[in-house]
Order: structure tokens, then C-alpha cells, then sequence
């Protein structure tokens, strides 16, 4: 059976794509945050909806993300940069104090996975973005980007909560620009640099 490759967005498109929620308002803001925690810790739509705040850990030795009961009934740590720590801690001066979950409406009911998918979908339509865009997308970016960063396939593994690394291989394949590279280093290299014809 045919596998297909992950639809990625390049770097460039993921900046376009959190440039245009309007982040002076609180929706905006909460928006933002949402796509920047898609983005900048992999979480599933569904883990993001399902999100309470006392899984957000922002402070301390290891800030991070609590993903409780993900893909399979799993649990998972998923370690947050300075970045995603901001927009998180500004949504958090933002969001209804006594709401059960992480983002919420303003009047502190629960987003349904439907207006998340929506909301990226909007977004995209705004700016510009030709190809189908969706939550999972942006964790197919993610992992992407972790890889083109250095990580290894079993530390991607680890992040995304992926029960095989197998699962996780497929993202190994989908910018072949750093094998590119190689061959053309390995080439060099054999060869001091000249083309032998």
C-alpha cells in the first residue's frame, strides 16, 4: 500500500500563518497561542482542546507541556522554548481564571476541536497559503523542523509520543535537501572538490 509523504509548511509559511491572528485582542491572543503550541510542541488538536491548566507547566527547572491521555490513552512531558513560554504566560493573563481548560472561550467554555480546526483553516485563507493547512500540519512541521535541527529520529519519537519509530521515519523523508547536501559533501570529499566527467 502506497504511504504518502506529511504536507509540511516551509519556516516562512509558518510565520506568515501566526502573523495575522490579532493578538491585541484576547481571541487573537488565545489564537496565537494555540498555534504557536501546534507548532512549537507538537500537541494533536485534540490534546490542545483537551488542554487543563494544570498541565501547562511554565516556571520551575523544566517548563513544559503535560499531554495526560494523548494518542493510545499515552502520556507524554513535552519540553517548551522561552518562545512558546511567552505567548502561553500572555494567554494565561488573559483566559477566565476559573475555566477547567487551558484555551477557552472568553466565557470560559471549552473549544471544541471543530474551531480549532476552523480557526488555522481561517487563518490560512488570510494569508495567502495555497496548500491545505490543518492542526495536524503544523505538527508534521514540527517534527520536520526538529529533525532539519538535529534531533535525532528517537528524540522526535519521544516528543511527538509516537508508540514506533517507524511512525516517526516518515519524517526523515520528507525535505530530502540535507541528503542532498551529504551526497554533494561526500562527493567533495572523495574527489577534492573537482568533478570527474
Amino acid at each position: 500500500m502506497r504511504k504518502k509523504l506529511p504536507i509540511v509548511l516551509e519556516r516562512e509559511e509558518v510565520e506568515l500563518l501566526k502573523a495575522f491572528p490579532n493578538t491585541k485582542c484576547p481571541t487573537g491572543l488565545r489564537n496565537r497561542a494555540i498555534i504557536e503550541i501546534m507548532h512549537r510542541a507538537g500537541l494533536r488538536v485534540g490534546e490542545v482542546s483537551a488542554l487543563k491548566p494544570i498541565h501547562v507547566k511554565l516556571t520551575g527547572r523544566q517548563p513544559r507541556i503535560e499531554v495526560k491521555n494523548g494518542k493510545g490513552g499515552k502520556d507524554r512531558n513535552v519540553p517548551i522554548d522561552s518562545n512558546l513560554i511567552g505567548w502561553l504566560q500572555a494567554w494565561t493573563e488573559k483566559r477566565p481564571k476559573r475555566a477547567r481548560y487551558f484555551f477557552t472561550t472568553l466565557k470560559g467554555t471549552k473549544l471544541s476541536i471543530r474551531y480549532i480546526q476552523a480557526m488555522v483553516t481561517r487563518l490560512r485563507e488570510r494569508a495567502g497559503i495555497e496548500q491545505k493547512v490543518t492542526p495536524h500540519v503544523l505538527r508534521h512541521s514540527y517534527a520536520t523542523e526538529l529533525l532539519e535541527d538535529g534531533f535525532t529520529i528517537t528524540e522526535v519519537q519521544q516528543l511527538l509520543g509516537h508508540s514506533s519509530v517507524a511512525t516517526t521515519g516518515v519524517y526523515l523523508h520528507v525535505r530530502p535537501g540535507d541528503l542532498a547536501e551529504k551526497i554533494r559533501n561526500r562527493e567533495r570529499d572523495r574527489t577534492g572538490g573537482e568533478h570527474i566527467l
